[in-house]
């Protein structure tokens, strides 16, 4: 089902998008109307908006587009279990009470369904790796993910079996994976993404640098992947100075972003082109791309699976986050001890849809 998602959500005027949404609010009369504009307003990031709706408004928390709106309103103020949110509020203290019995007094096993896009499922997994009871877990990918993601799982460490595609069986005990980020953070466990497939980590690595500029779009939401990806002319503006830089330093850009044709024609007459290779259409699963990751120096990319590929291989890694990221994100952030974080260079927006500063530390970064 898509979302109902207007013309104005994509105008590049936060602020102008926020009023028009209060207004939709105000003139509408279903609950699960406003619950839905709710979520579109915490992908803007309007906090206190969201603030008061949720104070007024309580009968919203009945609905999941409420309770998700809960959730990103929650991990922006760094409560430290706001996936727990995305229960009602009467479920919370059993669900809770349940698992605390069954995690420490049942030995039996535990199913878990990763859901969501494939960097959503690859972190989920390298967190899983890091659990004290990761032997009870037994992991369910969606199906119809098999041929993007099983090349890769098959490399990955025996400790992670057993995995399969499909569907949990409800007669066993299971958890959706943001269940089990409710279960982890109520335990207080703080569970570091593991590099589980650092082994395709080259020694030497090749003077590669392997880019993504846009997030797939998912047709159910469409502003996320709009908010977390740069226009085609910022990647033209990128490319004037970066390629330039690459045939300086002997440096080969690949790029993994989809282009429409035009696009590709597009890049291909920049000057220095011969830099850059756009491999996107030749990828067959994650494994190709954790190849080609496992080669390079560097991964600069925008909040897609490209990033989460790169973390799992161990490679250096540069992000272009837009300004209000989601909740996984929102915790790293404030995770600056981490061990991960020696890997990971954030390079964060400071206004909506503003990519300016962000490009303008990368540049400063590379020494272009």
């Amino acid at each position: 089902m898509h979302r109902w998602e207007p013309w104005f959500l994509f105008c590049g005027d936060p602020e102008f998008a926020e009023s028009q949404l209060l207004k939709a609010f105000e003139a509408s009369s279903s609950n699960a109307e406003r619950a839905s504009l709710l979520q579109l307003l915490s992908r803007l990031g309007a906090w206190n908006s969201l603030e008061r709706l949720l104070q007024n408004h309580p009968q919203l928390l009945n609905q999941a587009d409420g309770r998700a709106a809960l959730f990103h309103w929650q991990a922006a103020q760094a409560h430290p279990n706001p996936w727990l949110a995305l229960l009602p509020s009467s479920e919370q203290a059993p669900f809770l009470h349940q698992w605390k019995e069954k995690l420490s007094r049942d030995g039996g096993p535990i199913q878990v369904q990763l859901s969501g896009g494939l960097g959503d499922q690859l972190e989920g997994l390298a967190l899983m790796a890091d659990l004290p009871w990761r032997s009870r877990l037994q992991l369910v990918f969606p199906a119809g993910g098999e041929h993007a993601l099983a090349p890769l799982l098959q490399q990955a460490p025996s400790s992670l079996q057993p995995w399969r595609f499909g569907s949990v069986d409800p007669a066993q005990p299971w958890l959706s994976l943001m269940a089990l980020r409710a279960v982890v953070a109520d335990a207080q466990w703080d569970p570091q993404p593991l590099a589980l497939f650092s082994d395709l980590r080259r020694n030497e690595p090749d003077p590669l640098l392997v880019v993504c500029w846009r997030s797939k779009v998912d047709l159910r939401e469409r502003l996320w992947a709009h908010l977390r990806s740069l226009p085609f002319a910022k990647v033209q503006a990128v490319y004037r100075w970066l390629l330039p830089w690459a045939a300086q330093q002997g440096v080969k850009v690949l790029d993994l972003t989809a282009y429409r044709e035009q696009e590709t024609v597009a890049l291909h007459q920049l000057p220095a082109a011969q830099q850059l290779s756009l491999r996107a259409p030749s990828l067959g699963s994650l494994a190709d791309t954790a190849r080609w990751v496992g080669r390079a120096k560097l991964v600069v990319s925008v909040d897609t699976a490209l990033i989460h590929v790169a973390h799992a291989v161990g490679v250096p890694r540069w992000l272009l986050l837009h300004r209000h990221p989601d909740s996984r994100w929102q915790q790293r952030l404030q995770q600056d001890g981490s061990s991960d974080q020696r890997e990971l260079k954030v390079l964060q927006q400071t206004v909506q849809e503003q990519w300016q500063q962000p490009l303008a530390q990368l540049r400063a970064g590379l020494g272009a």
